[in-house]
């Protein structure tokens, strides 16, 4: 009786096990070539690729990179809201004071459409989502065009990373099937 358990089922255990180890394995590769096609499009892919591989759990779909991509997005704007904030109050002369608090509405514009994008995602309003995520770029390049020569190496990386950040949101929502 237990050489027919074995000679049936045995085999049986072990087709399925293949299967799901190539089911695995073929999700595994979607889910590597949609970050890939993601990351392709930013000025820094390996910090694309660095900041999905933290961020996401398997398997990746549209709707989650998207969400992912625009919470990390309105992480960093925050950060960089309150580097721009402690470099305004270090500041020493009324111009480049001035300066930064341009920037600071920028970035406050730029968080308000981002929390405005994720509650689009959230109600499945694709329409909104990409209509909030198109305004992104311009508050981040208001604040570069109007610092100019005063910005900081510190500050170009990261409006860098925050351009990346959006761009990603904005690929990512890109693959969602409306």
């Amino acid at each position: 009786m237990a050489s027919f358990f074995t000679s049936y089922f045995l085999p049986l255990v072990l087709v399925a096990n293949i299967f799901n180890f190539q089911t695995s394995l073929c999700d595994t590769s979607a889910d590597k070539a949609l970050i890939a096609g993601i990351c392709r499009q930013v000025q820094d892919p390996p910090f694309c690729l660095t900041t999905f591989r933290q961020i996401l759990a398997h398997p990746y779909v549209p709707e989650e990179v998207t969400r992912a991509a625009i919470a990390q997005s309105l992480q960093n704007a925050n950060n960089n809201r309150a580097f721009i904030e402690a470099a305004k109050t270090a500041a020493k002369d009324k111009e480049t004071q001035d300066l930064y608090a341009i920037c600071d509405s920028s970035y406050g514009l730029l968080i308000t459409v981002l929390q405005d994008a994720a509650k689009s995602l959230a109600n499945k309003d694709y329409n909104g989502l990409e209509n909030d995520l198109s305004k992104c770029p311009k508050f981040v390049s208001d604040c570069q065009n109007v610092l100019g020569s005063k910005t900081t190496p510190e500050m170009l990386d990261r409006s860098r990373k925050q351009f990346d950040l959006i761009i990603m949101s904005k690929a990512a929502e890109g693959l969602i099937k409306k």
